[in-house]
């Protein structure tokens, strides 16, 4: 994740910062918590460190669905670049990340936003279909069979949808054992081949 500051130790809040900010208050409170001056009180800076980096408050949830479709996509493929060798370890931590990074909640913040907002489901939907291209070549990478590529990987990405907009029917160990069986299924397609 990036700096907080500014670089330079000027001392103020990075664009950067400003941004989680927004997400975290998303996951807080929806869309009527992204306030300036209810930000700035959390951040504990003035409305100077917020113009410095926006115009207005409508530049900065620009930003925030700016960052969603590409920066934070860009993120998750990082994470899961360590697994390139194994496409089914990389399908294990593509499964995964929702849990380990808090993405799942904010996913969650940002599609209840969609639902109201133009340019925040155009974000959500880039985001998407980077995710979905991303478990469909991994799926083929693995062998699945050509015809098999596309619905199984929606499959693995509605469960990881289902697993965070239904907290109270996915606990870790369900999480887990759902994500081992739909593995193993996987190596199935994968052997079949």
């Amino acid at each position: 994740m990036a700096s907080t500051t500014d670089a330079g130790g000027s001392g103020r809040l990075s664009r950067q910062a400003w941004i989680d900010a927004v997400l975290g208050a998303l996951v807080d409170g929806g869309i009527e918590a992204v306030r300036i001056d209810r930000l700035c009180e959390k951040l504990g800076v003035t409305k100077g460190s917020f113009y410095h980096h926006f115009a207005s408050r409508d530049d900065l949830l620009e930003a925030v669905t700016d960052y969603w479709a590409h920066t934070q996509t860009a993120e998750v493929l990082g994470l899961v670049a360590p697994s390139q060798g194994d496409a089914v370890a990389k399908l294990n931590a593509v499964t995964l990340l929702a849990s380990r990074r808090d993405i799942g909640r904010r996913d969650h913040a940002m599609r209840i936003w969609g639902a109201v907002d133009a340019r925040a489901a155009r974000a959500v939907k880039a985001a998407d279909a980077v995710m979905v291209d991303l478990v469909e070549k991994t799926l083929a990478d693995a062998g699945v069979p050509r015809d098999e590529v596309k619905p199984l990987a929606r499959v693995l990405f509605f469960t990881a949808l289902g697993a965070y907009n239904a907290p109270t029917l996915a606990d870790e160990a369900s999480r887990r054992a759902v994500n081992r069986y739909l593995l193993r299924l996987v190596r199935e397609r994968a052997g079949s081949a």
